[in-house]
Parts: structure tokens; C-alpha cells; sequence
């Protein structure tokens, strides 16, 4: 990123639901403010020293928040409220940037009565769940809405539902692929030996229970049929609330990928069967690194894949064609290396965090 020609830097606080979600979907934003000026300040739930520890070296500070303290609805509201407002007034904040169904409404309002004179809200991921239950998402983003200088989504699906619910919102609404992907940190890397199985990868958050559950299934079925093909899972095991589907016979299962890039070096193919933040981080990550992806037919994901070209699509929830869709890398894997090719190029032409985060930091800085 280029430095600020703003003199002196912002102070901008950054709302969110947990800290672990900024971390895998905010850390280019936040390194790209920093290295303009900007003063960061992360405001999101975490009890982890490691990941605390990991902000701090991306130069952001970390105040603790509790998104859903106990207690009735309304009085749960008043609480994340004053929590949200005290800190901000605290900070001196001079920009907020709230995020989260629930929790951006709360922040976006409390940023305003702490004197913030900028507010963009990030509606990250709506679903993959059609146009009804994706609008129904977006409806959680009307108060913020209506109180932010400028929206933020991640695909154009999300945006035309953000435009149906918003359309009496003045503020600007922006359509950015995520955080975009730091193409020189996730370099290409060359695919493992050709003597080696076809591997599969996925990186999933431990709550996309039916991604897990499908991809575990595929694979079985594809072992059952006798293919070689190598399946791994990595996901924070620690915080899963049903480790018995991290138990799946012929799944290879390692703990949370903080670094991904290791991961990728190991793999053929990267699995997405998730929408998360409306364009997953993952997927760019290993388009960056020359891995073709597979994964939804959904907004967000559709966006990252040039069929057969850098990878294929699949339906939401459909395991017959997710395995199918497996089988053809397997048995057509000497497309691998052009296809690997095509990924990397994918991410420098489309993805490279400069291009995709430059409107977004331009609507932070007013």
C-alpha cells in the first residue's frame, strides 16, 4: 500500500464478533491501513493469547468484547452498546468499522454517540442459501445501514440484497472481493510429485458443520470405490462444538490452520464448501499458491473459478456431485499442472489484495 497523504493518521476501530474472524478476513485491511498511517484499534472477542499476539504484529491494538452477554435480548443489546460506546470514547475514535449480523447495527450506533465521524459497515457473507434466505441476512444490516457513510460487501449477489434492504440508505455501497490475497506472501508453489496421490484439501472453520459433513462423506464414498486420493481437513479442532465429525475414517484431520501456505504446498486441489465472509479467504489463498479450487456454485465462490479452467463448481449440499466433481481431478490429473497455472494467474489478475482493497480503504478515508 502506498503511504497516506493525509498527514497525520486516523483513529479507526474495527467491531467485531470474535477476533479469530478478523484475523483470517481482515488482517490485509488492517495491514493496509497501518501502512498508510492509520492508528488500529480491533475491538472483538478472544481469549487467546495467540491470537492477540498475532494482531499486535500486524500493529493493531485488541480491546476484549463480549458480543452476546447473558440476559434478555434487549438488555444484551443495552450492554454490547455501552461496552462498544465506552471503548470507542476511550480510543478516540475518529472512524468505525463495524461488521457482524448482529453486532454491526449495535457498534454502527454506539460508534455515532462516541463521536466517531465515520462509519462503513462490512456485511461480510449472506449465505449460500438463495435470494430469499440471502436478503433475509441482509435485513440485519438495515440500522447500520442507515447510520454508515458506506457499506462494504464482498459479491454482487450480496449486493443487490443489501440494495433491496437499503434502498432509502444514503450511504455508498462498495463491492470488494474480501481482503483480497497478498500474492507475493502466498507465492506459487509447484505440486506435489507426480507419484504422489491426488490430494485434497480443506480449510474450514469448525461451525460450517454441514461443509465438514459433506466433504467427509464425499470422500468415503470416493475410498469406497476404490481411489487413491488422499483427503485432509484442517480446522480448530479445540473449539469444535461436535468433534465426532472430526473422526471420519480415510480423512486425514490436522488442527487450525494459522498457516495455510504449508498446507497448500502438501495438496492437489483446494475444497470450499462454504460462503464464509461472502468471498472466502481460503479459496484465494490457494488460488495464489497454484491450487485449483473446487468449490460452490454461490456468490463469492462462483467469482473465483473459470470452469475447467482453474477448477469446477458444485451445487450447495450436494454430495453425489461434490464427489463426482473429486473424481474427475482424480482421474483427470494430468490437466493439474495447467490448471495450477491458471489459478495463479486467477489470483494476480483479480485477487491481488492492492486492487480489490483499494476502494475499501479509499471509503474508510472518507
Amino acid at each position: 500500500m502506498a503511504p497516506s497523504s493525509q498527514g497525520s493518521g486516523t483513529r479507526i476501530a474495527i467491531i467485531a464478533p470474535s477476533l479469530a474472524g478478523v484475523l483470517r478476513d481482515r488482517s490485509n485491511l488492517i495491514d493496509g491501513l497501518a501502512a498508510r498511517g492509520h492508528s488500529v484499534l480491533v475491538v472483538a472477542a478472544s481469549h487467546l493469547a495467540g491470537e492477540v499476539a498475532a494482531l499486535h504484529r500486524l500493529g493493531s491494538e485488541h480491546r476484549n468484547l463480549d458480543p452476546k452477554p447473558p440476559g434478555m435480548a434487549l438488555f444484551a443489546g443495552r450492554k454490547v452498546m455501552k461496552a462498544v460506546r465506552e471503548i470507542l470514547s476511550a480510543w478516540q475514535t475518529e472512524t468505525a468499522i463495524v461488521t457482524g449480523e448482529e453486532l454491526a447495527s449495535l457498534a454502527a450506533t454506539a460508534a455515532r454517540k462516541a463521536g466517531a465521524k465515520r462509519v462503513v459497515t462490512i456485511a461480510g457473507g449472506l449465505g449460500a442459501d438463495g435470494d430469499g434466505a440471502r436478503e433475509a441476512a441482509a435485513a440485519a444490516y438495515k440500522r447500520a445501514g442507515a447510520v454508515s457513510d458506506a457499506i462494504v460487501c464482498h459479491n454482487e449477489d450480496d449486493a443487490r440484497a443489501l440494495e433491496k434492504v437499503l434502498a432509502k440508505s444514503r450511504a455508498e455501497l462498495i463491492v470488494s472481493a474480501g481482503d483480497g490475497v497478498d500474492v507475493e506472501t502466498f507465492a506459487a508453489v509447484p505440486l506435489p510429485a507426480a507419484d504422489k496421490p491426488v490430494t485434497f484439501l480443506m480449510i474450514a472453520d469448525p461451525a460450517a458443520r454441514d461443509a465438514i459433513a459433506q466433504y467427509t462423506a464425499a470422500a468415503r464414498d470416493l475410498a469406497a470405490r476404490g481411489h487413491t486420493a488422499q483427503f485432509h481437513l484442517a480446522t480448530d479442532r479445540e473449539t469444535a462444538d461436535d468433534t465426532a465429525l472430526l473422526t471420519a475414517e480415510g480423512v486425514t484431520f490436522h488442527g487450525c490452520a494459522r498457516d495455510a501456505r504449508p498446507f497448500l504446498a502438501a495438496a492437489h486441489v483446494a475444497v470450499q464448501l462454504s460462503a464464509d465472509d461472502g468471498s472466502p479467504t481460503a479459496l484465494k489463498q490457494a488460488l495464489a499458491s497454484g491450487r485449483p479450487v473446487l468449490t460452490l456454485d454461490a456468490g463469492g465462490c462462483r467469482e473465483m473459478v473459470d470452469e475447467r479452467v482453474n477448477g469446477c463448481l458444485v451445487p450447495p449440499s450436494d454430495t453425489g456431485a461434490l464427489a463426482a466433481a473429486m473424481e474427475s481431478f482424480i482421474i483427470h490429473r494430468d490437466l493439474l499442472p495447467a490448471e495450477s497455472r491458471a489459478a495463479r494467474a486467477k489470483a494476480v489478475q483479480a485477487f491481488d489484495r492492492r486492487r480489490v482493497l483499494a476502494p475499501v480503504i479509499a471509503a474508510v478515508e472518507g
